[in-house]
Formats: C-alpha cells, sequence, structure tokens
C-alpha cells in the first residue's frame, strides 16, 4: 500500500508540470550521488531510491500536499511524515520475535522495525541508506541502497573516522552513495581503495585515477 501510494504521488506531480520538475531533479541526484540510466544493472535500486528523495528531500511530498489540499487524512500524515523522513546509515540486528533492529551509524540511535513492515527485505548484518518515516509507528521507506558485504571492513574504519555527524548527514551520505556507483563501475578495485574517508568529497565517478591515492 505504502509503495503504491508513493508511485501515484509521483504520477500525480509528473501531470502537474509534464515531468520538468521531476527531471529537475533527477539532474541534481545524479550530480550528488552518480548518474546512472536505464538498462545500468544498478538502475532499479537506484530510482527507487531517486523518487524517495525527490519525494522527501527535493520537496515533492510537499509539493503534492500543496496541490491535493482535500487529501484523505492518512496520506496528509505520510506527506507530512516523508518531508520530516530519518535518511541515514542503517546496519541491521536481531531483535526479539518478529522485530528488526536498525542502528543509525552516523547519529547513534536504535529504531526497532517489525519484520513484516520491512517486507523480507533486510537481513541481520545488512547496511543500507535509507529513510524512516513516522506514521503510526516507525515505517521504512521503499527506496534503499545497500552497501554489500565486501565494503563492510573498509566502511567500518571510514565510520569509525567520522562518526557520530552532527548536522546534516547529507554530504557523508550522498559521499558514500558515489562510492557504491563507483564499486558497481569499477569491479575489479578493491573495496579498501574505493571506501575512503578522503574520497567523501570525490565527485568523479567516472575515472578510477583517485583509486591510486594512497594505495
Amino acid at each position: 500500500m505504502l509503495d503504491a501510494t508513493l508511485e501515484r504521488w509521483i504520477s500525480d506531480l509528473t501531470a502537474l508540470d509534464d515531468g520538468v520538475e521531476l527531471d529537475r531533479a533527477r539532474e541534481t541526484f545524479h550530480e550528488r550521488t552518480g548518474a546512472f540510466e536505464v538498462g545500468d544493472a544498478w538502475y532499479e535500486e537506484r530510482i527507487r531510491f531517486f523518487f524517495d528523495w525527490y519525494l522527501c528531500d527535493f520537496g515533492g511530498a510537499r509539493r503534492w500536499l500543496d496541490a491535493h489540499p482535500d487529501a484523505p487524512d492518512d496520506e496528509r500524515r505520510l506527506a507530512r511524515a516523508c518531508a520530516t523522513a530519518a535518511r541515514s546509515l542503517y546496519t541491521v540486528r536481531a531483535g526479539e520475535r518478529d522485530e528488526l533492529l536498525l542502528d543509525d551509524r552516523l547519529g547513534g540511535g536504535r529504531f526497532a522495525l517489525a519484520a513484516s513492515d520491512a517486507g523480507g527485505r533486510l537481513t541481520p548484518g545488512e547496511t543500507f541508506d535509507g529513510r524512516l518515516v513516522a506514521v503510526d509507528g516507525i515505517t521504512l521507506l521503499g527506496g534503499i541502497i545497500f552497501h554489500p558485504p565486501g565494503t563492510h571492513e573498509a566502511l567500518e574504519a571510514l565510520l569509525e573516522a567520522i562518526a557520530p555527524v552532527d548536522g546534516d548527514r547529507t554530504p557523508v551520505l550522498d559521499g558514500l552513495l558515489r562510492m557504491r556507483m563507483r564499486l558497481d563501475r569499477f569491479t575489479s578495485i578493491r573495496a579498501r581503495h574505493i571506501y575512503r574517508r578522503e574520497a567523501l568529497d570525490d565527485a568523479d565517478i567516472l575515472s578510477a585515477a583517485w583509486a591510486r591515492k594512497g594505495s
């Protein structure tokens, strides 16, 4: 139901201006996290994450709410929650019974999530970039990007050097998404050459020259 609602919002917003704002948002997202296109192996994961980013970070949910003043109360609550969603880097831990625990690796918090709300997408030990919204409990939005197990050792060292992150976490999260994009593009380069603190501000994902720095 949640995914279907957000997809409908995207369609509604696209119809408002023939997708002009969505295209502008995608250009911004590409600049921040790396460009992707239909046909890329990582397209589906990235486009779902982008849609959540568009609604939550780029103002899409607020714009939809403004355009639908008579929307049902549950959708109004969801739109407001999307606008204040908690994006962070989360590691999944096993909880009690049917719960999963999500450790916020940048802020230090821990959130309990019903396994049923995770939709079978999460396994203890995984680390991902995603958003939690507070609507009748904690809910995980559908757009999540995993940092695969092969990156975890280097990622842990990077996090040890920078966490906790006070204030806006976006630069760190976007930097990590660029690292994930490089990992996908340059499959012969080891994760330890990609997931490095000094690479957080590196915006270039189309060249592997940076991999030789300090290696």
